[in-house]
């Protein structure tokens, strides 16, 4: 008694920045929350005294779920994210760096010549905070992208090669 529930859905990015987000609870009320540095997917985190008070005078706590948002770009697998890195052909062929889009920012990734589509190339500690210390790893999965609307000369290359 006197304990308030919600569950709140977060973005990969607050998980990996330990952001301030807010819960809203039944009735409207709002409590914001700073997620402690290591969060997992359904788990519940109290609020000791944020609750409504009791008959006793007492104050219960709010207890809020947290559970990891879809999201468009990145895969969670435990602690490590896994997205897909589009990569033009000449990029994959001469090699070339590649802006990759991470939860708490941009980085820059060397491709090496000749890279193949499919391949997975490790970005260490650039996944989700692990509970002891450090982060796990975000995998960047090349995908190997011919131009939009073709290209004539690329064409003529293959042609002339057959």
């Amino acid at each position: 008694m006197g304990d308030l529930n919600a569950t709140l859905d977060v973005d990969i990015e607050d998980v990996a920045k330990a952001a301030k987000v807010t819960a809203i609870f039944p009735g409207g009320r709002r409590i914001a929350v700073k997620l402690p540095r290591y969060v997992e997917d359904g788990q519940t985190i109290r609020l000791k005294g944020q609750g409504e008070e009791t008959p006793f005078g007492e104050r219960g706590d709010a207890l809020v779920k947290l559970r990891f948002r879809t999201h468009p770009r990145y895969r969670v697998e435990g602690r490590d994210l896994h997205v897909d890195l589009p990569v033009s052909l000449r990029d994959a062929v001469l090699g070339a760096k590649v802006p990759v889009e991470t939860p708490t920012g941009r980085l820059a990734l060397t491709v090496p010549a000749w890279t193949s589509s499919g391949k997975a190339m490790r970005l260490k500690g650039q996944g989700l905070p692990r509970k002891t210390e450090g982060n796990g790893d975000l995998y960047a999965h090349v995908q190997i992208m011919l131009p939009e609307g073709g290209d004539p000369a690329l064409e003529a290359l293959f042609r002339q090669s057959a």
